[in-house]
């Protein structure tokens, strides 16, 4: 008997992961449906246009409550010669969820799970592994892997060497990842982060102001700081433009603060943060998609921005600067325009470039329509999902294509 798949996340669904909710909602359209156990309940109520409510999830209690502790503990007193006693107590966490989740999931008949990002459900799944046999994979998608926290008894090299496979959204980030841990290079396969294409509208290039568009939490790696310096710049220009900024996060202070400075106020706004529908409609009403993303004072970067494939569903030109895996999305004066990062100047020159020849807008915005249905359609990304999972002996052969 195959060994059967399912799948551990920290939290689902979560607001800000929509790429992981598609990804099961589109494996269980196609046929594969493997048990979802989340750790943590979600705080925010399920994406409104994915479909979720036949996928049933497995939660966790409380794992920070007394009862959950004594409760593992009673469990656990056959393998507590394993725990290596390291003092971290966030690992300690992960050993007791282990514990929580190896009858669970023989329960479900699951012996192999899947995990998103090298976090604190990975590191679950690896003790998973070293108490009770499980196998497991991950998939790395950005500050994960860029940023591997320290300290930990399980670090990004341990999920990696244990891992049967490995998973990440880019080919620079595979790239990285096998010159940084050149023994695990073998294991790591890259696969893209899907949409689903048909729930987005179609933006189309229209008179008056040029309406910029940018989504993302409001922190330093998305680079919303150039962006307003770029504004600035415009509206110096007596460029014609309206642009805003979707999301919340510990910047957004700043950011008003730089806006009100620069009195760009009638030109730049901060929407705060919107439902997924709602993003939907404002990229349709958009001109141009931009995103300044940077590298951070940590090393952190965006790596295959979802909201960038999403931008090219509704037919939009982008601009976007040139770090980590930005490229493979952004074919530069083919969908859209590629500058050098922390550069207002040349963001100011891109958007004025293209909000000014209406032409240009149009065959950008068809373009990435393209590029989306040919790379970024859950249909193409999904499948190649499914395929490493029939390599690895985890899905049944006849459902690895949809």
């Amino acid at each position: 008997m195959n060994p059967r798949l399912g799948y551990l996340f920290e939290r689902f669904p979560a607001f800000t992961q929509t790429f992981c909710a598609r990804e099961l909602a589109e494996l269980y359209r196609q046929g594969v449906a493997p048990p979802v156990f989340s750790i943590r309940r979600p705080i925010e109520e399920r994406p409104l246009n994915i479909p979720l409510n036949h996928i049933p999830i497995c939660y966790l209690p409380d794992t920070n409550s007394l009862r959950f502790k004594l409760k593992t503990k009673l469990i656990s007193s056959r393998t507590r010669h394993l725990w290596s006693g390291s003092g971290d107590l966030r690992d300690k966490g992960r050993f007791r969820e282990a514990v929580y989740l190896a009858p669970l999931l023989r329960q479900a008949a699951v012996s192999h799970v899947h995990v998103h990002f090298a976090g604190l459900a990975s590191r679950t799944a690896w003790w998973l592994k070293r108490l009770y046999g499980f196998t497991y994979s991950f998939t790395g998608h950005a500050n994960d892997i860029f940023c591997p926290k320290p300290g930990q008894r399980v670090d990004l090299a341990g999920l990696l060497n244990d891992a049967t496979f490995v998973v990440t959204v880019s080919d620079y980030s595979v790239k990285r990842l096998s010159r940084s841990f050149p023994q695990a290079a073998g294991k790591i396969h890259r696969v893209y982060n899907g949409v689903d294409l048909s729930i987005f509208k179609q933006a189309i290039p229209s008179t008056g102001p040029t309406r910029l568009l940018s989504v993302g939490r409001l922190i330093e790696k998305k680079g919303f700081a150039f962006l307003i310096k770029a504004c600035h710049l415009l509206r110096d220009r007596g460029f014609d433009f309206e642009c805003k900024i979707v999301g919340d996060g510990p910047e957004r202070a700043s950011l008003l603060e730089s806006i009100q400075t620069n009195q760009i106020s009638k030109h730049v706004h901060l929407t705060g943060s919107m439902s997924q529908p709602g993003i939907v409609d404002l990229l349709a009403q958009s001109s141009i998609f931009v995103f300044p993303a940077i590298r951070d004072r940590f090393g952190d970067t965006d790596n295959l921005p979802t909201v960038l494939i999403e931008a090219m569903a509704s037919r939009l030109s982008l601009i976007a600067t040139d770090v980590a895996g930005i490229s493979e999305i952004v074919h530069h004066q083919k969908n859209g325009i590629l500058v050098p990062e922390k550069d207002p100047m040349q963001l100011a020159d891109a958007i004025e470039l293209l909000g000014s020849n209406r032409s240009l807008l149009n065959q950008y915005g068809q373009m990435s329509r393209q590029i989306a249905e040919k790379k970024f359609s859950l249909s193409t990304t999904v499948p190649e999902l499914k395929r490493l999972f029939v390599r690895f002996n985890l899905v049944e052969r006849e459902k690895a294509d949809p």
